[in-house]
């Protein structure tokens, strides 16, 4: 099909487009807002190889994914869970930890609704680690990583949710491709004619000429063309039997 047919569908059934549109905004805007409200706090560590070796960096890069599902067990979230005073599976979950080996570097984030729990929890757990990690490397000969907290989390400016507005923008787009995808098929689905481009596709024979739409005559609305040929716009043309029937539409004022 091609573009300016996809144009004249959605010029035809624009206030679908748009009542979609409308529906989905305010939809994903009222469901959002009225979500619960969260802060976020982020801790960096660094974890770097103590001798620059190609092997030994290596290593330490496979090494920080492994780190990073440490973080997100259950008896880790346990541990931090203790040190804060707070029951032992209160964390499970909730501290959650992103790798990124091209930095060397472990991110540690915690959501909570009091900004100054989340930076606290998330602090504690950056210390626990790291002091989890050391007390396993220091009985080693060789000491071949070398791990510290590179950024301490500070207390959130503000709420990471909810975000009304950028599920607003979200569910905008959703609703107007959903609009236009259903006014595309509607059109598919519907049978009657709109343009001699119609006519010529849905008979498969040349367009002769094109009454111009007007004002119903004798107080009578005007049928509508449809693909079957028995019925044109303003009135059937009459023929002898045995001829074919010649291919009206609706034109365009």
């Amino acid at each position: 099909m091609e573009f300016s047919a996809y144009a004249r569908i959605v010029l035809q059934r624009w206030r679908l487009i748009i009542a979609l549109t409308l529906l989905a905004t305010v939809t994903a805007y009222v469901t959002n807002a009225q979500g619960p409200v969260a802060y976020r706090a982020t801790a960096s560590l660094s974890v770097t190889p103590s001798i620059v070796e190609y092997w030994t960096g290596q290593a330490v890069e496979r090494l920080l994914n492994n780190y990073a599902l440490q973080i997100r067990s259950r008896p880790f979230a346990s541990i931090v869970a203790k040190a804060a005073g707070l029951p032992e599976d209160a964390l499970t979950g909730r501290i959650r930890a992103v790798a990124a080996p091209a930095e060397f570097r472990l991110s540690l984030e915690v959501d909570d609704a009091d900004p100054e729990l989340a930076s606290t929890i998330v602090n504690l757990a950056a210390n626990a680690f790291v002091a989890k990690i050391r007390a396993e490397i220091s009985g080693r000969e060789r000491q071949d990583i070398r791990l510290e907290v590179l950024e301490p989390a500070l207390r959130p400016d503000g709420p990471v949710s909810p975000r009304p507005g950028r599920a607003g923008l979200g569910g905008a787009i959703a609703g107007a491709l959903l609009g236009a995808g259903l006014a595309v098929v509607l059109t598919f689905w519907d049978g009657r004619i709109y343009t001699a481009g119609d006519a010529e596709r849905a008979w498969n024979v040349p367009v002769l000429g094109a009454i111009p739409s007007g004002p119903p005559m004798n107080g009578r609305a005007s049928s509508v063309a449809r693909k079957d040929g028995r019925a044109f716009s303003r009135a059937a043309p009459i023929r002898p039997a045995g001829t074919p029937p010649l291919a009206g539409t609706r034109g365009s004022r």
